[in-house]
């Protein structure tokens, strides 16, 4: 393994640890009546059960991506099919939340917040496989 290939796969674990800690966090925090991003828009949107059970999926989701640094792939389709339900509320919540809804003014913070969401999406997105 190259040093380009053994980089990657650090990144990787780096990436994966970071976004399986920031999907508990959230998953606790919805389950506390709060949330993170998408667990907010999913209860704005469907009400606060719809946040509540987003946040259980990011908490499964999370914690099997945090497992999965440590182990072979042993849990199949299951954190996929998670996976893929969490990064079509993420990309949802983007469109509304950050561009439909979005306040503009000022600028740089709106950009941002509205690129912090991508960079979810794309590690998600990238994760997912």
């Amino acid at each position: 393994m190259g040093n380009s290939a053994k980089a990657k796969s650090i990144g990787r674990l780096v990436l994966q640890l970071a976004l399986g800690a920031m999907l508990i966090v959230g998953g606790i925090w919805a389950l506390q009546g709060g949330g993170d991003f998408g667990a907010k828009a999913l209860a704005g949107w469907l009400g606060k059960t719809f946040g509540v059970i987003f946040g259980v999926i990011e908490l499964i989701a999370g914690v099997l991506l945090i497992i999965e640094c440590f182990t072979k792939d042993i849990f199949g389709k299951f954190d996929n099919i998670l996976g893929l339900i969490i990064m079509i509320v993420w990309a949802v919540a983007i469109v509304v939340g950050d561009i439909v809804k979005g306040d503009f003014s000022p600028f740089l913070p709106w950009l941002y917040n509205f690129a912090s969401h991508v960079i979810i999406l794309g590690a998600l997105w990238s994760l997912n496989d």
